[in-house]
């Protein structure tokens, strides 16, 4: 069984057709990434996948499981989260605490009992801390746990918003552009710093425009062009795909997508 499968999703937005009877299978410990021109449809996958939008058809199965039906907090305990283009961050808060948020749906206790000093509490408060300290050793951060996060480098927030969405304990981690703004340096970091993130949930799906990022770490790659799936295979197949350079460069390109462009 696929750890993710999505059988022809589609959505249109005032007629116009956003993504186009999209199919594909993601699988246990690989990266999976989702490219594109401008306007492909990519980040709209990742919102119908985690809820934020609803498709006017088709099916997304996690584990087996239908999606449909879920609410939004139904998504992340059951498997789901992401972070977003522009880095979303609770600004006046610290590393600790942005993380801690990322834990919320796991606390056992409700809003009574956390009015009042109790045992349960305590114990969670306690664990919880605990593993902020693991989290953030794995994101580089043990050293900034009480910074504010916006006094973090830009670098840094990107980590931090990863680390979050851990907190989550996701099965799927989408991963909306994590090395947008980034210099050649810091994407190399990041770039061995997501395939790290396997030994913490079972799949990454990935959307990046950098092209040597993807092709350094992907598995296996979709390529989307006006909504609709164009090619899928893996690194070096897509590489040399007429559909795909035609996409990305028109006709008359050149023979190949350059992993180091």
């Amino acid at each position: 069984m696929s750890l993710l499968e999505v059988n022809n999703l589609t959505i249109a937005f005032g007629g116009l057709v956003a993504v186009d009877d999209l199919s594909f299978t993601m699988e246990r410990g690989q990266i999976t990434s989702l490219i594109g021109p401008n306007g492909a449809g990519k980040t709209t996958v990742i919102n119908m996948l985690t809820g934020f939008y609803t498709p006017d058809s088709g099916e997304v199965k996690l584990d087996g499981e239908l999606t449909k039906g879920w609410d939004t907090t139904q998504y992340v305990r059951k498997g789901f989260n992401r972070t977003f283009q522009n880095i979303r961050l609770f600004s006046n808060l610290t590393v600790e605490d942005n993380i801690l948020i990322g834990m919320q749906h796991r606390i056992p206790y409700g809003s009574f009992l956390s009015l009042f000093p109790n045992k349960v509490k305590n114990t969670c408060e306690r664990e919880a801390r605990e593993e902020v300290t693991e989290i953030l050793k794995k994101i580089g951060l043990e050293g900034h746990r009480y910074d504010k996060s916006t006094s973090l480098p830009y670098g840094m927030q990107r980590k931090l918003e990863i680390g979050r969405a851990l907190a989550s304990k996701p099965k799927v981690l989408l991963l909306d552009e994590p090395a947008a703004g980034m210099n050649p340096k810091e994407k190399v970091e990041l770039s061995e710093f997501i395939k790290s993130l396997l030994n913490d949930v079972d799949g990454i799906l990935l959307i990046e425009h950098d092209m040597k990022v993807i092709m350094s770490i992907s598995d296996k790659i979709i390529v989307l062009n006006h909504g609709a799936k164009i090619a899928e295979g893996k690194p070096e197949e897509i590489q040399r795909n007429p559909e795909v350079i035609e996409a990305y460069l028109g006709r008359g390109g050149k023979q190949h997508v350059d992993a180091g462009e």
